[in-house]
Parts: structure tokens; C-alpha cells; sequence
């Protein structure tokens, strides 16, 4: 199973690129937000614990399900959830790959003003912009700008990454 994990300050778009990428596999393939909406937010440790135990849990009904990619979103970063989850994929027998999605803070804010399923969490997604510089730091991460790019767009920077890698017959041309 191959884990392909989206992450990125609150407001990249992680959450609406996986939805979008996990239609263009051509093997069977699923979705998951690890973000919990939680209050209040706290961000610490029980928090990656919880983010940790989601995917743990999740994984093996995917590879139940038939599942040959599972798309995990949320803010993943080194010292907060990448250790867990690296532990987690190891115990799992699951080959993660990581996407590292950025935008400049002008472009976060508009984002993340304009989410009406956010619009009661928009104060702490501004506050967490800053983790956009924590991003290059996650290991053998793939960085995509998305500051100029739509949705699509950014979904077709990441699909054309991932065909590279496996080929045509894992991901179609476009979608």
C-alpha cells in the first residue's frame, strides 16, 4: 500500500487536493482528513496521538477494502505527527510518500477567509500560517507552490509527480 501524504499549513488546500487526487488513481484508492476538528485546539501531544491513531486504525481497513493508495491529509510536520506517523507506516508495512504544499501568507489568509467549512476556526488557521516554513523540513518531501495555482492546477502538479513515479497505469492523463 502506498500512503501518499498531503501536508501544509492550515489552508494550503491539503484536504480538497486529496479529495480531488484520489479520483485520478487507476487502482483502487481512498481519502483521509487526520486533521481532527478539535475544541479547543490545543496542538500538542494528545493531539498527534489522536492523528496517529486515526491512521492506524484506518490503514488496515483500506487494505481490507482493496485499497493500493491511501491519501492522507493534515498538518504533518517534524517534531509534532511525522514521527507517528513514520512509525505507524512502518508497523503497517505502508511505503509513504510526501507532498508539501505551500503558499505564500497572502494567499493562506485569502484562503482560509473565504472556507465556509472553516468559517469557526478562522482566527487559529491564521495563527498557524507560520508552519508553511516548517514544510521544506519534513524528509524527502515533495514541495508544490501552490500560492499561484488553482485547485486543479495543484492537483495536476501532484498527479503528474506521482505518474512520473509509478506510471500511466496507476494515474490517468487528467481528471
Amino acid at each position: 500500500m502506498r500512503a501518499v501524504v498531503i501536508t501544509g499549513a492550515p489552508g494550503v488546500g491539503k484536504t480538497a487536493l486529496g479529495r480531488r487526487l484520489v479520483t485520478r488513481y487507476g487502482v483502487p484508492a481512498a481519502a483521509m482528513d487526520c486533521d481532527p476538528v478539535v475544541h479547543p485546539w490545543n496542538g500538542g501531544e494528545e493531539v498527534y496521538d489522536l492523528m496517529a491513531a486515526t491512521v492506524r486504525a484506518a490503514l488496515p481497513v483500506y487494505r481490507a477494502w482493496g485499497a493500493r493508495v491511501v491519501i492522507v491529509t493534515g498538518v504533518v510536520l517534524v517534531g509534532r505527527v511525522y514521527e507517528r506517523f513514520q512509525k505507524v507506516f512502518e508497523e503497517l508495512g505502508a511505503e509513504p510518500v510526501h507532498y508539501g504544499l505551500r503558499a505564500d501568507a497572502e494567499a493562506l489568509a485569502a484562503r482560509i477567509e473565504n472556507d465556509p467549512a472553516g468559517r469557526h476556526f478562522v482566527e487559529g488557521r491564521l495563527a498557524e500560517r507560520h508552519l508553511d516554513a516548517e514544510v521544506p523540513d519534513v524528509p524527502g518531501v515533495r514541495l508544490v507552490d501552490t500560492t499561484r495555482l488553482s485547485l486543479v492546477e495543484a492537483t495536476d502538479a501532484v498527479a503528474a509527480l506521482e505518474r512520473a513515479e509509478l506510471g500511466p497505469k496507476w494515474l490517468g492523463a487528467s481528471g
